[in-house]
């Protein structure tokens, strides 16, 4: 694997979202955002691009491939658009090029939580996702927290990078379940019509955490596009 490779998840989540790619990948690195659970959220994606940055350069030299869920998607387009000359591609999974959040979500983390964690956790997997996943998404929110997950998600709010797609010029895959509530497979298709040359793959049957759920599917589509990187 030539270049380091970065997971970043998402809204309310822990680096263990993606624990099926860094088993996967040895030697990649999934990253917590800070308040998750440990220091003070950020507020909005850009500074969590520029954290995401500081991190990746810290670590050292050479390009970078970042993989994003959701939020950590708008990370790493962000990151991408900031910071060129460090990206190598980037791999954006249940995400969007506009990221508004429904009131009923700001109102069940407000005024329900904790006991909205599972329905936030329903929104977010396809009804035929693992009891196991479905346990371990329930205890990513309560380890962050209300606090973090609703910077979190109002940083998604926030975000908009819809006018600066077609500067994303580097290696782009997209990849959504085909039955993601959250970002729906439009959100997608729209990245992929408005990004040149990136590549989009649809999972069927698989909801928001698509790589969490459907591995067996995404990993070997991120395999592929790691090689053609390093083939290019």
């Amino acid at each position: 694997m030539p270049q380091r490779l970065y997971w970043v998840h998402g809204s309310g989540y822990t680096q263990d979202s993606f624990r099926a790619q860094v088993e996967a990948f040895p030697g990649s690195v999934a990253v917590s955002l800070p308040g998750h659970p440990d220091g003070k959220p950020l507020t909005t994606v850009g500074d969590m691009a520029d954290w995401l940055a500081r991190s990746i350069r810290a670590a050292g030299t050479g390009k970078a491939v970042v993989v994003g869920n959701s939020l950590g998607g708008a990370i790493a387009m962000e990151w991408a658009l900031r910071y060129p000359d460090d990206a190598a591609g980037i791999i954006l999974i249940g995400t969007g090029a506009r990221l508004r959040v429904s009131q009923a979500i700001f109102d069940m983390v407000d005024r329900e939580w904790p006991s909205s964690i599972p329905k936030l956790v329903d929104f977010a997997l396809s009804a035929g996702a693992p009891a196991e996943l479905r346990d371990r998404a329930q205890e990513w929110h309560r380890i962050v927290g209300r606090e973090a997950t609703r910077a979190d998600y109002a940083a998604c709010d926030m975000f908009d990078d819809m006018d600066r797609l077609p500067d994303l010029d580097l290696p782009v895959l997209i990849v959504v379940g085909a039955a993601d509530r959250l970002t729906p497979p439009k959100f997608s298709r729209y990245l992929h019509e408005h990004i040149p040359g990136s590549e989009l793959l649809e999972v069927a049957d698989a909801g928001h955490v698509v790589m969490a759920e459907r591995p067996d599917i995404v990993n070997p589509a991120i395999a592929t596009f790691l090689q053609d990187l390093s083939d290019s």
